[in-house]
């Protein structure tokens, strides 16, 4: 039996013929067939953030990375199905596991990355302790299922139950525990569930501090348990598997319902007898502030009082300065005009004295020139001046005698 067949451009067939054998035909062509049968081949692509993964008969697995296409060839294959890359975000990683010989060798595989595994690898599943869908106060195994780790800093709520005190009060105890990895390795050779680690650690260690005061002494001492010192077990186990818990943060207590009715009443007894006081306080306050104010108001108009009679003293000190500079100015001026009127009447003086001097010293000169004149006239000048003065002011007389002795005799006019 003859036939025809067209296979389109981008199609692949397969052509078995009588004796059960196969060929593989890709489109474009026209297949002349004899006796022959053909069966379409499924085409399956992977994008680019996918990778095929194909299944052949022989037990084979084979992953592709995508963009990828891939035949589903019956003779050979099983299968092919698309499976997405994994993402890895910056903070993520995972745990892989292949097979080497005679053991399996582990490791870390980090973000930020598209990840593919081998065919022979496979992930760790992690099942640790998680919130309860039903109250998320309590927590539960197996709760968190994941693969992908997060390797930032993160915390997690829990509520210490059943915590008695030294007096027998029964106690659920509110913790906010902040935490962050360390080494993934040590986690996965330490623990499977880090959660539950954490959550009998913090409990032993909220028991230990309960049970050793009662109840009042442990309500006074709460802010301890914001402390780090508080919680040596849950530092030390942390440590051990990996982690370091950054902080712990107690979020408050919660009491039986007898013992919380209780501390509500002594509370709110406590809290009117301290209204009370506050509004007794209030009051005294407020009369001493009245006080207060008016001593203040007092304080203020005696200083205004001061301030106003120590400006009049200045202002009369002022214009008593004032006077008595512009009297001192007077006197000076006085004193200056005396001074000049006396340096100008020495001054007149003077040059009157001096005009006189000059006036004798020329008239003197003039005689001695008269007298000099007469002189070479030979005149006798003596008896000129006796003859000219009759009546001498001064008579000086001198007598001698033999034994060689003189006296003077003076006489008045």
């Amino acid at each position: 039996m003859i036939g025809f067949t067209v296979i389109p451009e981008g199609e692949r067939v397969i052509v078995w013929d009588r004796t059960g054998h196969t060929r593989v035909v890709d489109g474009p062509r026209r297949l002349t067939l004899f006796g022959e049968t053909v069966e379409p081949l499924k085409r399956v692509a992977a994008g680019p953030e996918e990778y095929l993964v194909i299944a052949y008969r022989d037990g084979r697995m084979e992953h592709v990375r995508g963009p990828a296409v891939a035949w589903l060839n019956p003779v050979t294959m099983e299968a092919i199905h698309v499976r997405p890359l994994i993402k890895l975000d910056a903070n993520e990683a995972m745990v892989v596991y292949r097979p080497a010989e005679t053991r399996v060798l582990r490791r870390v595989e980090r973000g930020p990355a598209l990840f593919m595994p081998a065919p022979e690898e496979w992930l760790h599943h992690f099942s640790w302790h998680g919130a309860d869908p039903k109250d998320h106060r309590r927590k539960q195994p197996s709760a968190l299922q994941f693969e992908k780790l997060r390797v930032i800093p993160d915390q997690m709520y829990y509520d210490v139950e059943c915590v008695r005190t030294a007096d027998d009060a029964l106690l659920t105890v509110k913790l906010m525990v902040f935490f962050e990895f360390v080494d993934i390795e040590r986690m996965l050779d330490q623990t499977h569930d880090p959660i539950a680690d954490f959550i009998n650690a913090a409990t032993a260690d909220v028991i230990d501090f309960a049970a050793a005061e009662p109840f009042e002494k442990f309500k006074e001492k709460t802010e301890r348990l914001n402390m780090l010192e508080t919680y040596p077990q849950l530092l030390k186990r942390a440590d051990t598997i990996g982690y370091r818990v950054t902080k712990v943060v107690y979020r408050g207590y919660q009491a039986s319902p007898t013992l919380q009715t209780m501390h509500d009443d002594a509370i709110e007894a406590r809290t009117k007898l301290r209204l009370e006081a506050e509004t007794e306080q209030q009051a005294q306050d407020l009369a001493d502030m009245k006080q207060q104010r008016e001593t203040d108001r007092e304080r203020a108009n005696q200083t205004l009082e001061e301030a106003r009679v120590v400006h009049q003293n200045r202002l009369s000190t002022v214009a008593t300065e004032a006077k008595l500079r512009l009297e001192r100015a007077q006197r000076q001026q006085e004193l200056e005009l005396t001074r000049t009127t006396a340096e100008q009447d020495l001054d007149l003086r003077r040059r009157g004295h001096e005009l006189e001097l000059h006036q004798r010293e020329a008239d003197n000169a003039e005689q001695l020139r008269f007298l000099d004149g007469m002189g070479r006239l030979k005149v006798d000048i003596t008896r000129y001046l006796v003859a000219q003065y009759q009546h001498p002011d001064k008579v000086i007389r001198i007598d001698g005698s033999t034994d060689s002795q003189l006296h003077l005799h003076e006489r008045g006019a």
